[in-house]
């Protein structure tokens, strides 16, 4: 396998792996002798891996996995509000429009229904973001703003997650954990103002309220800016639509330890969040004057509120009880100049639970976890286009799974997991766009194994190889040229990975790389349709094979104690093979799906006060179509960002920023508009400077 993969790769990614391995130990020599005789100096912040269900140290992690801790959040992430800010430009992980979902190792996880079009047939994502073990749904997920305020760290997985994440991951997830709360008062404040009149306000507490057995945290952000985009024509239609971006987050958790149960913790947490957000953020040409030329630009508003209830017991022999129920409230409008030319209203409930049990330490010789996952979700939406189109959906979810890890030695582990999943997706209801109405009900299942095996070639240096299945299931989607529904077959695929975990220098240096190989049946990708001016659809068809390989690495270095050095890249080759219903297709590359990206960042502790950081990231071309269009080609980019912050005093320090110092202005994703007979182009963030005050107590 190994062999294949390096000649899959090619001579320009080995090229790339090659300078990146040469970056990362030319350090390593340089530095042996003065680490050996200064006792090595600070090392890096341990990462400890969460998104597998069980915790682990990232060095023992054989997953593909990116995390930003929350030292790097309010120092390198300075201005970013939001998840996907903060994750923008992790290797092989691509936003196409500061309103989307991220494109991981080219697959689209918004999944095939793709904006505004997912209404007909429901949504099918590939990935989410999973906050405190609450699965974000698609709307929360796309058109929302997950706050990056009180956060302790972001682990962002690429390749297949399905097996201990279930449906919805077969492209990767997202895991965010917040802050619980402290039996030791403290708290946290941020104000800042910016271009575009961007604003942000933000606040948490903690602290005990009986000592020593109950404790609570209130976390509170809200965040806001106008568009960057200049709507010029005269004849545009605001009506109640609103194009600028609003989001409010809070959080409120009890943490409960009764000292008469030893081992017991419970955590009831309560998360509101509502947000306003365009269906876009697109230019007409000439794009980089960020002008639009078309009347109309509807949006979406909704408020979303969770209630999570988590239990665990750790019986002191090994052996730790979970339990993690949830219910969730969702209510989600698309605003349109006119309601009846767009307007949309969707309810949605969500209720779940999952039970895992836990046996042994990471160390220890035999370990694992069984569990359980339920979930429910029921939906009722309804579109006032060209008249009145309602449907019900449902979609029950059920998971049984396990794994084992196993170490014969201090040397070798395996790990092996599996998960049997269940999808049942009903779809009922009417359009006016076909004359038949839909009556979906389809149940999915899938058996997802896991396997890696890891070898420790020295304390510090291991080396292994993992494959897994990841799944996706089917559905439904409405094509409107012949007005009849389809349906789609579930897409799987097959992941092949090799990689290397280094912490050298005393820790000072870490080296985390893939290399993977991806095969894909019935790969789902969407088709789009016009059907009159101004009106355009997307149905969805299976391709029968297709492929994609590349890699990920990346490196952080502390070179001396008071500089931090982080260097990232991706590279990623993906074809279709086989496609009977668009045979067109055969031999394309995915959509958005760039042939590298590369990044670098520094962090420099000038003083114990100041502190300056900078980021670089740059992506290769792309299309933005899966039919390789060519006039919808992306050229390559680059942006850099600067952060610098000052302490006052203890609780109080200055900050400032420049996003985009080069204001590149270049298109990230392209598509016919067909109400204005023209191309718009989704752009990069225009230069934009913010300064704040923050600090904690």
């Amino acid at each position: 396998m190994a062999g294949q993969l390096a000649e899959a790769l090619g001579a320009r990614s080995i090229g790339t792996l090659s300078i990146l391995s040469a970056i990362a130990t030319a350090p390593a020599f340089g530095q042996t002798a003065a680490s050996s005789g200064a006792g090595g100096g600070i090392p890096l912040d341990a990462i400890v891996i969460t998104g597998e269900k069980v915790e682990r140290d990232q060095k023992s992690t054989a997953s593909s996995v990116s995390v930003i801790t929350q030292k790097q959040i309010e120092t390198e992430k300075t201005g970013d509000a939001s998840v996907s800010e903060v994750i923008n430009g992790v290797p092989n992980v691509v936003y196409t429009d500061t309103v989307s979902a991220p494109v991981i190792r080219g697959q689209d996880t918004q999944g095939p229904l793709t904006g505004q079009y997912s209404f007909w047939g429901g949504t099918v994502p590939r990935a989410t973001i999973n906050l405190d073990g609450h699965y974000l749904s698609y709307s929360e997920y796309y058109f929302g703003a997950t706050s990056a305020w009180d956060v302790k760290n972001i682990e962002v997985f690429r390749g297949p997650q399905t097996t201990s994440q279930g449906a919805n991951a077969i492209a990767g997830a997202i895991i965010v954990n917040t802050k619980d709360p402290t039996f030791k008062p403290e708290g946290a404040y941020q104000a800042e103002i910016g271009s575009y009149n961007s604003r942000r306000t933000s606040v948490a507490v903690s602290g005990p309220l009986v000592k020593d057995e109950l404790a609570a945290r209130l976390a509170i952000d809200y965040s806001g800016r106008d568009t960057f985009i200049d709507y010029v024509s005269p004849n545009f239609q605001r009506g109640l639509t609103d194009q600028d971006f609003r989001s409010l987050d809070a959080r409120f958790k009890l943490l409960w330890l009764p000292q008469a149960i030893p081992g017991l913790e419970a955590k009831l947490s309560y998360a509101h969040n509502s947000s306003n957000r365009p269906g876009q953020e697109a230019a007409s040409a000439p794009y980089e004057k960020l002008q639009h030329v078309t009347t109309t630009m509807p949006t979406w508003n909704q408020v979303n509120d969770t209630g999570i209830f988590d239990l665990k017991h750790d019986f002191y022999n090994g052996f730790k009880l979970f339990n993690q129920m949830q219910y969730t409230g969702s209510s989600v409008h698309r605003v349109a100049p006119v309601a009846s030319n767009g307007n949309a209203d969707i309810e949605r409930k969500n209720v779940s639970n999952e039970t895992r049990v836990t046996f042994g330490d990471q160390g220890a010789e035999l370990s694992g976890l069984a569990g359980v996952y339920y979930g429910y979700t029921k939906a009722d939406e309804i579109l006032y286009l060209s008249g009145v189109s309602t449907f019900d959906d449902r979609k029950t979810n059920l998971g049984v799974f396990g794994e084992l890890t196993y170490r014969p030695t201090d040397r070798w582990t395996v790990t092996g997991g599996l998960r049997s999943q269940h999808d049942h997706i009903q779809r009922a209801g009417v359009s006016v766009y076909a004359p038949q109405r839909i009556d979906y009900d389809n149940t999915f299942t899938a058996l997802l194994p896991k396997l890696s095996v890891a070898y420790a070639l020295t304390p510090e240096l291991s080396v292994g190889a993992l494959v897994s299945r990841g799944y996706n299931p089917g559905g439904v989607s409405l094509n409107l040229n012949s007005r009849q529904w389809t349906t789609f077959k579930e897409e799987s695929l097959w992941n092949y990975e090799l990689f290397t975990r280094a912490n050298l220098l005393n820790d000072r240096l870490t080296v985390n790389g893939n290399l993977f190989y991806m095969d894909f049946k019935n790969a789902q990708y969407n088709i789009p349709v016009v059907i009159s001016t101004g009106i355009a659809q997307t149905y969805v068809i299976n391709a029968e094979k297709a492929h994609a390989y590349g890699l990920e690495i990346a490196v952080d270095y502390r070179m001396i104690d008071c500089l931090t050095l982080r260097a990232g890249a991706g590279v990623l080759r993906t074809k279709i093979d086989e496609i009977s219903s668009n045979v067109s297709y055969e031999g394309n590359e995915f959509a958005r799906s760039p042939g590298y990206m590369l990044s670098f960042g520094a962090s420099w502790d000038a003083t114990d006060k100041l502190n300056v950081s900078g980021q670089v990231r740059h992506l290769d071309k792309y299309y933005s179509d899966v039919a390789n269009t060519v006039k919808y080609a992306i050229d390559p980019y680059t942006v850099a960002d600067l952060r610098v912050s000052y302490k006052l005093y203890e609780m109080a320090e200055v900050y400032g920023y420049v996003k985009n110092i080069f204001d590149e202005r270049a298109a990230t994703y392209m598509q016919e508009n067909r109400g204005i007979g023209g191309i718009e182009a989704s752009m990069t963030e225009p230069r934009m400077f913010g300064i704040g005050m923050r600090g904690s107590f």
